[in-house]
């Protein structure tokens, strides 16, 4: 598979994969549901078992890309005997306090709403890289940012309608628009950060790298279960309430998880951006039907400034291409020179020479 094929593939599979987890969860948190059945789930066991899912995906990912043979030397050696896996532990957290936060948002938000508020987080990812990374912004990325700030206030403006099921009141939706930028902060930080490891300089392939993350986003998420919700579990099950809606939340959500691994292997930033605002319009689209969302003017405005500022993030020009630009433009500048000015042979000669050297 070519790479633009295999970019295209990442794309489209992104923005399933969005579209669809942010619809599954609104489902099974605003749907009807029989009394027989008994209590709803409890979010905490959904994050729980999608780490549950990934470490072993990821751990057959080590074997096979180093062997059945070499895989105990790698867990034992590169992953439990890396002072480096320590590392690994603060990226951990962030993810597991993120996804659980997620949850508390979708609960209070309409889908919609919530992803363009969850937009923020290339706010939050700018400023992270800004600091942790010493990235500079491109003036058109800038003006991205400043969009999206401007798209948060006006989802927060929403007014309420009725979203699907469920009547929410405005503190309600204060919570849910406090949970979802706190997951935008905490997401955009974690990204920041793990993209710093991964760029130092180690032996530590993208898998190892997850397994060294699931070794502590399990128990983290287990432990965020017992504490939270522990009285649930004992007298229910860990699964109470799961049906085909709640496991294919489990999988969709622990495959997201894999999907960024391979987007930042593969791909990059760009097909994230673009998934994203294509994940706005497509769940909007599905929310009408679905949940009868009807949205307001501020949101219509918001939406729209997110996707433009998403798209307008991605195409912005880093340096070198903007320094390659320059180069070969003065390179035709000095050829056009010397074209007309053909009694000069010499000087076409040591300008051709010069700018051959600086390239």
């Amino acid at each position: 598979m070519g790479p633009v094929l295999l970019r295209n593939v990442i794309l489209v599979l992104l923005v399933a994969q969005t579209t669809s987890i942010v619809l599954l969860m609104r489902y099974s948190r605003a749907g009807s549901r029989a009394v027989e059945d008994g209590p709803r789930y409890k979010p905490t066991a959904a994050v729980f078992l999608a780490e549950v899912l990934k470490l072993p995906f990821c751990i057959g990912m080590c074997a096979y890309v180093v062997g059945l043979g070499g895989l105990a030397h790698l867990i034992r050696k590169d992953v439990l005997g890396q002072a480096d896996t320590l590392k690994c532990a603060l990226p951990a957290l962030a993810y597991t306090i993120q996804n659980n936060l997620l949850f508390v948002a979708i609960s209070r938000l309409a889908a919609p709403t919530y992803q363009v508020a969850y937009q923020s987080k290339t706010v939050f990812t700018a400023l992270f890289s800004l600091l942790l990374l010493q990235r500079r912004l491109q003036v058109s990325q800038w003006v991205a940012v400043v969009l999206l700030t401007l798209c948060t206030v006006l989802v927060s403006e929403v007014t309420s309608s009725q979203h699907g099921n469920l009547s929410l009141s405005s503190s309600d939706q204060l919570l849910g628009l406090a949970a979802v930028f706190g997951a935008a902060v905490l997401s955009g930080g974690s990204a920041v950060y793990l993209e710093k490891m991964l760029k130092q300089p180690s032996k530590a392939g993208l898998w190892q790298r997850n397994v060294q993350l699931g070794l502590f986003s399990m128990p983290l998420a287990a432990a965020t279960m017992l504490w939270s919700d522990g009285e649930f579990v004992w007298a229910y099950g860990m699964t109470q309430g799961f049906g085909s809606v709640e496991w294919a939340i489990v999988l969709v959500n622990g495959a997201g998880g894999l999907l960024i691994a391979a987007t930042m292997k593969y791909a990059d930033s760009i097909v994230k951006c673009f998934a994203s605002a294509l994940a706005i319009i497509s769940s909007t689209v599905l929310s009408a039907p679905l949940f009868g969302f009807s949205p307001s003017k501020w949101f219509v405005c918001g939406a729209g400034v997110a996707v433009c500022a998403s798209v307008l993030y991605a195409w912005a020009p880093t340096t070198e291409s903007l320094l390659a630009a320059l180069r070969c433009k003065h390179w035709r500048v000095t050829r056009l020179y010397t074209a007309k000015n053909a009694h000069f042979p010499e000087t076409e000669s040591l300008i051709a020479d010069k700018t051959k050297t600086d390239a």
